[in-house]
């Protein structure tokens, strides 16, 4: 390491190395996602009305005028949304640690230290790699404390086009910041649907739609 390297990852003395936002295509993903959650929500309505027959309370033209005008408004909402959620992310690797800067309405910014830092997962989910190919997919920060049984990584950098680079970038900087290759990077593949804050709070409120109908 350069005597200006040294200075520059010395405690206290944090730099900006450098800002990125995701991918354009990551806007996609969040979109279908939405719709997928939207329609497993209607499939699951319709399902649940086969113990009692439809025809005891309503005509099956009704209940879809029901189903339909009372969810396809919050989907609209949700969709118009995403554009800005999109743009309200973003990183930052500096010399100290790791920023991530989300939400709308109420913006939140969490930061990750590097001596904290234990593990990270190339994850490429499914929708990534349809849409985005190989190398489109999230990294996944895990920090000391963690372990398999917690349901939530420490967090996400989503949207990575790059991301065999990026990750690689995050282990240099890691490298330089520890003096040694202490942190591993693994490689997953995952099949299932990696759920966003905007998701969980859609599904909450269809299911509030559900319970009312």
């Amino acid at each position: 390491m350069t005597e200006k390297e040294t200075k520059a990852f010395k405690v206290g003395e944090q730099k900006v190395l450098e800002t990125f936002r995701p991918h354009k295509k990551y806007r996609i993903i969040i979109s279908t996602k939405i719709f997928l959650i939207y329609l497993s929500s209607l499939i699951t309505l319709y399902a649940s009305i086969i113990a009692v027959p439809i025809e005891k309370v309503m005509g099956w033209l009704e209940y879809s005028l029901v189903v339909v005008g009372g969810s396809l408004p919050i989907l609209l909402i949700f969709l118009i949304f995403v554009n800005p959620y999109f743009k309200a992310i973003s990183f930052e690797l500096t010399t100290q640690e790791i920023i991530v800067h989300k939400g709308i309405i109420t913006k939140s910014t969490k930061i990750v230290p590097y001596r904290n830092i234990t593990n990270f997962v190339m994850r490429r989910g499914l929708l990534h790699r349809m849409i985005g190919g190989d190398n489109f997919g999230t990294i996944v920060v895990e920090t000391a404390g963690q372990g398999p049984q917690q349901a939530h990584p420490e967090q996400r950098i989503v949207g990575i086009m790059d991301l065999a680079e990026y990750t690689e970038k995050i282990r240099g900087i890691l490298s330089k910041m520890k003096g040694q290759a202490a942190v591993t990077a693994d490689t997953e593949t995952a099949s299932s649907l990696d759920e966003e804050e905007i998701l969980t709070q859609m599904l909450s409120t269809l299911k509030q739609i559900e319970t009312k109908l």
